[in-house]
């Protein structure tokens, strides 16, 4: 964390940004902030906010706003080479970070452009230039890895739209409901995706250009009885998926199939993208049974023909009784003499 005297320091320097020349051993991080949706040209008025830090964990130390030609200055700022300077501007609610920077006795000033959009709500624009489906079938689940590489193509940033009173929406995962154990390659998605309704959902703002997701959960076997249904959450390019821990002969799917390494089986798209909502399906069909549910059920049903069978013998004795003729009671003998 930044120590006290730093904060204090930088405290100072955005109370003092109109003076000409820097005192002995300060710094400046200065630039200009541009809109990426209007060719770039300067934005005016936009809230700019510096972070500092030096284990990892940056922090805001000073906030300033651009002139009337997109400019922006933090001066008197530590040239210290242990800390590291992250200048970003504010624009409709999405913050765009810019170049992280070090000053140090021999590079006291740093000049970054941060490019900021603008923000639209609806049509969502987002597409898959690619999707990957890896598939282990393991003993009692399959275990799913899939990799989006998401775009934007448009040169404004997707913020979505809300959904009832809750925060706006901008991409869903359609994975199965009984997912389990959703882990994301980026720990940046997995804080920012939560699960509603049996279904992760984020407000993430997708910013222009192209976005890699990669995530990873689990599906039971003996639930889903080997079927796997999965609906495309954007229109998809290519969609690809590849298993490994079965044979050929026991995987099936609706994508035709292609060339694939040893030990795998693989099926890809083919022809033209595949639209939002399309349903992929595969389905293993040789499920691999571990051996305690062979046992638990074989007791199962030890257990049914034991109680069946004592209950039909229990029966016929009950019906044998209920037939055999009451006996009659044989006349008094003699008795002996003494």
């Amino acid at each position: 964390m930044l120590s006290f005297t730093l904060l204090l320091m930088l405290g100072v320097a955005t109370a003092d940004t109109e003076t000409g020349s820097l005192p002995e051993l300060a710094g400046i991080v200065q630039g200009v902030v541009v809109d990426g949706t209007k060719e770039n040209k300067p934005l005016e008025g936009v809230e700019v906010i510096l972070r500092a830090g030096t284990d990892g964990d940056l922090v805001p130390v000073a906030e300033t706003r651009t002139d009337r030609y997109g400019k922006f200055a933090f001066k008197q700022v530590p040239p210290d080479p242990t800390i590291v300077y992250l200048p970003g501007a504010n624009r409709e609610g999405v913050h765009y970070p810019g170049q992280r920077v070090r000053l140090d006795a021999n590079r006291r000033v740093a000049h970054v452009t941060i490019m900021a959009f603008a923000a639209v709500a609806t049509p969502r624009p987002l597409m898959a230039k690619r999707h990957d489906f890896d598939v282990e079938v393991e003993e009692q689940a399959l275990k799913i890895t899939e990799t989006l590489w998401l775009s934007n193509p448009t040169r404004a940033t997707y913020v979505g739209q809300s959904m009832g009173n809750g925060p706006p929406v901008t991409f869903w995962l359609s994975i199965p409901k009984n997912f389990d154990r959703v882990t994301f390659d980026k720990e940046f998605f997995g804080r920012r995706f939560l699960v509603v309704d049996h279904r992760p959902v984020t407000d993430i703002p997708w910013l222009p250009g192209e976005h890699e997701l990669r995530f990873t959960y689990h599906v039971p076997l003996i639930e889903s009885e080997g079927h796997f249904h999965r609906p495309l959450d954007v229109p998809s390019s290519k969609v690809r998926v590849r298993v490994r821990g079965t044979s050929g002969d026991q995987v099936s799917c609706n994508l035709p199939r292609a060339p694939a390494a040893a030990g795998e089986v693989a099926f890809a798209s083919a022809g033209g993208r595949l639209p939002e909502m399309f349903a992929l399906e595969f389905e293993i069909g040789a499920l691999p049974f571990p051996w305690m549910q062979y046992a638990r059920w074989g007791a199962l049903a030890a257990l049914v023909a034991f109680v069946t069978t004592t209950l039909a013998i229990y029966r016929h004795r009950g019906c044998r009784s209920d037939a055999q003729p009451a006996k009659k009671d044989r006349p008094p003998g003699r008795q002996r003499a003494a």
